[in-house]
């Protein structure tokens, strides 16, 4: 150990996000798993703005569905296209994250979207 830095056996310092499994050693099916979870969850309040409810925030409620289909498809397709592991798994990770900005960001303004038609808001 040198400088209080621990190392693993590999000589990588296990504490650092870029050094952990899921974005060296895994072969993405984890990545399509979650994020595939993610997308459900993020689902279930847009389908009540758009087709069980439709609001005032619907329009947005469909964007933001249809970007998170589109990033999950992506995610999907970089693992089959992506041959570079290290690359592969790297752009995987952005695109969850891409898709975790975006459910927020577009829950968010439908929300505000919402909250500006309650009367005396």
């Amino acid at each position: 150990m040198s400088g209080g830095i621990r190392r693993s056996e590999e000589g990588l310092d296990s504490t650092r996000m870029v050094n952990q499994p899921a974005l060296r050693s895994s072969d993405g099916l984890i990545w399509m798993i979650v994020a595939g979870v993610f997308l459900l969850v993020c689902a279930a309040p847009l389908v009540l703005l758009t087709l069980v409810d439709p609001r005032a925030s619907a329009p947005m409620a469909w964007i933001t569905a249809i970007v998170l289909v589109g990033l999950y498809a992506a995610l999907v397709t970089a693992r089959g296209v992506v041959a570079d592991r290290k690359r592969r798994l790297r752009l995987m990770a952005i695109l969850m994250l891409a898709m975790a900005a975006v459910a927020l960001l577009g829950l968010f303004v439908c929300a505000m979207i919402e909250w500006s038609a309650v009367p005396g808001a």
